[in-house]
């Protein structure tokens, strides 16, 4: 499989180097900014002489470009990204930006619809453009702000992965991926359940090296680079027969070559499914890890097993679990219920925990720790209904910790649409003060604002830190009947936005943390193609 750009002036290329190539008429795929193309023609795209060709109505539609036809000088006009292209039908010259260039294959007419060149439209209008000669597909991004880069690599992990249910539940997933800087490299961690594989590239993405691990348990939990220079990994195992001899949780310390140097094993928790219904969360902080989750737990009087969250603070030196207040792992005194989603962070040598619960709290929550014990429980956005409900209307993205504030985003149907199964959920930014004594001191800034009568609503949302002052947003929003979009924003630490929202026409990040490396942003979407790096300079 050879994966090959498209340049003005040339017809096929890799890289910098030219490659001649003799195509039949077939027919083509076309991707449009990870989405595919339907093409209304009675001839969809195709290839004639080396050159694909497609219907210029729908190619400019799915670029959201401006076009303009003159029928009575068979001129076409298109202009995005601050540029301008002009051609005429069956003539090989044209205009860029006022530039003449020469076309080797110009705009014909078939079966009455006029067919352009691709690769001088997705080109001659700023898009970065890919051919996949096997599959004879083409895939082409719009977006100027992001700088995309294709690896042949298929990396075994679905990247079209981000789960948060349905309206009814709204619970979330661990990630089965990571993309993590380390050593002057760039990594990327998924599994196959049964081994991790991590790929290895230089920060240009032109080395590849790959390393396999077998799992400690049966079922992955999450990964962490913590600040000491080792790796963690959080493994799990089923435990329906309610043992407490079992090990349902294991925690692996690894060296920089993922050679095994420690590790903790956990029973005796109340456990039955670990990770259940829910993410999971690792922070560190001088030697000290914690791992926030969710869990099954075993059956109670009434007959049911009933979900919860769980975490534990790790000794990483001794591999050993930390003492708290006095309490049990089958009431923490951190209990959130139903918990369908769990963050955490370090603040100095605070933990701070945030969780979307549907019972016990009926909120987001965030708890604060000191010493072992739970210092404060601040109620961010409440929801009505009785316990048992299970839907909320509300997502929970993450949080950050900023100079004096915790940093909240998520998504919900509050406050301008009603309660009930509204699909329709606004984005916004919670700041919480470290000092807060009650809910009263919570501030909410909320930066979209779908009516309930909209068909757009905000999926998938996620806050990463640039500095202490400077955090990053990205979100997708889902219209019906129409392609998802992608944005970002750039907010303090009060929450206010400073780089407004801009949509940038890539997929979105998906179930997995965004890399920041200073102001350069990086996630990827991989399938049986290759994988495509996605690379977003948030200065």
């Amino acid at each position: 499989m050879i994966f090959t750009t498209f340049s003005i002036g040339h017809q096929v290329a890799e890289a910098s180097s030219i490659v001649d190539i003799d195509w039949e008429e077939n027919v083509v795929s076309v991707f449009v900014n990870g989405e595919e193309v339907l093409f209304d023609s009675p001839q969809p795209p195709y290839v004639k002489d080396g050159y694909t060709l497609v219907p210029f109505r729908g190619i400019f539609d799915a670029l959201d470009a401006t076009l303009s036809w003159d029928e009575k000088t068979k001129t076409i006009t298109g202009q995005l990204n601050g540029r301008k292209i002009t051609l005429r039908l069956n003539e090989k010259a044209a205009m860029v930006n006022g530039e003449k260039v020469r076309l080797d294959v110009p705009a014909i007419s078939k079966y009455g619809r006029v067919f352009v060149p691709l690769r001088f439209i997705s080109e001659g209008l700023g898009c970065q453009v890919f051919w996949n000669a096997s599959n004879r597909t083409v895939h082409i991004f719009s977006s100027q702000e992001v700088k995309v880069t294709y690896i042949s690599t298929n990396l075994n992990v679905e990247t079209n992965d981000y789960r948060y249910d349905n309206c009814y539940d709204n619970y979330s997933a661990v990630s089965d991926r990571y993309m993590f800087a380390d050593e002057g490299k760039i990594h990327i961690l998924g599994n196959d359940k049964e081994k991790l594989y991590i790929h290895h590239f230089d920060l240009a993405f032109r080395s590849h090296q790959q390393t396999i691990v077998p799992m400690d348990l049966p079922i992955f939990g999450g990964f962490h680079v913590s600040d000491d220079g080792y790796y963690y990994v959080v493994y799990g195992a089923e435990n329906y027969s309610e043992l407490d001899s079992k090990d349902v949780f294991s925690i692996v310390k690894y060296n920089k070559e993922w050679k095994e140097v420690g590790k903790l094993r956990i029973r005796n928790v109340y456990v039955t499914q670990p990770f259940r219904a829910s993410n999971l969360e690792m922070d560190s902080r001088n030697g000290v890890l914690v791992v926030h989750t969710a869990r099954l737990r075993y059956t109670s009087d009434d007959g049911k097993r009933h979900q919860s969250n769980i975490s534990f603070l790790i000794d990483t030196k001794s591999m050993t679990l930390l003492p708290r207040e006095a309490g049990s792992y089958q009431w923490p005194n951190n209990h959130v219920s139903h918990s369908f989603a769990t963050f955490v962070r370090f603040d100095g040598d605070r933990v701070v925990y945030v969780d979307h619960g549907d019972a016990y709290p009926r909120s987001i929550v965030l708890q604060t720790e000191d010493n072992g014990m739970i210092t404060s429980e601040i109620n961010i956005l409440r929801f009505p209904g009785k316990v048992g409900d299970n839907y909320t209307g509300a997502r929970l993205g993450g949080f950050e910790v900023a100079t004096s504030n915790y940093v909240v985003v998520g998504s919900s149907v509050y406050p301008k649409n009603s309660y009930g199964l509204s699909e329709t959920k606004n984005l916004f930014v919670a700041t919480v003060p470290k000092d807060a004594e009650d809910d009263t001191a919570v501030k909410i800034n909320w930066l979209t604002d779908f009516s309930s009568s909209s068909r757009k609503s905000v999926e998938e949302m996620h806050i990463r830190k640039i500095n202490d002052d400077r955090f990053l947003l990205i979100w997708r929003v889902d219209e019906e009947d129409r392609p998802s979009s992608t944005f970002y924003a750039v907010i303090d630490g009060e929450g206010r936005v400073v780089k407004e929202p801009k949509k940038i026409s890539i997929p979105s990040p998906g179930n997995m943390h965004p890399l920041i490396i200073g102001n350069d942003v990086y996630w990827y979407s991989s399938s049986y193609v290759g994988t495509f790096i996605y690379k977003l300079h948030a200065e």
